[in-house]
């Protein structure tokens, strides 16, 4: 007989890296840097927690009080354990987004680390 079985493993801390979309002046970044640091935050955050997911993120930032309509912003965001393996990780992270901001020409790139509900589910399998 053959059952199937999920599981649910709690992962109940969220750590994101926003991939801005323009500089600190409000000039749109080329799509290839963006691409490429979107890739390299997937990487970084994998490494980190074991997985990662980018989504579009638009959003409105204000420097100095100017609004800037971050329309084609991106959040890599991955899931982890506990705040500790947060923190365990954070310099790294911060290492990561200096280099990424250094690059983008941003003023400030705000890495976001909270608690969840989060849950991965992995699938059903034969066994």
């Amino acid at each position: 007989m053959t059952r199937r079985v999920s599981r649910v493993l709690e992962k109940p801390y969220l750590v994101g890296i926003p991939i801005p979309y323009l500089d600190r002046n409000g000039r749109k970044l080329r799509a290839s840097q963006v691409n490429r640091w979107k890739g390299m935050a997937l990487r970084e955050l994998t490494r980190c927690f074991g997985g990662a997911t980018s989504i579009l993120a638009p959003g409105d930032n204000i420097v100095d009080g100017k609004i800037l309509y971050e329309r084609g912003q991106i959040l890599v965001v991955s899931a982890c354990d506990s705040r500790q393996a947060f923190v365990a990780n954070r310099d790294r992270i911060q290492l990561f987004a200096e280099r990424m901001g250094k690059a983008l020409r941003q003023y400030a790139v705000f890495v976001l680390a909270f608690p969840s509900d989060s849950c991965l589910i992995e699938l059903e399998t034969e066994i």
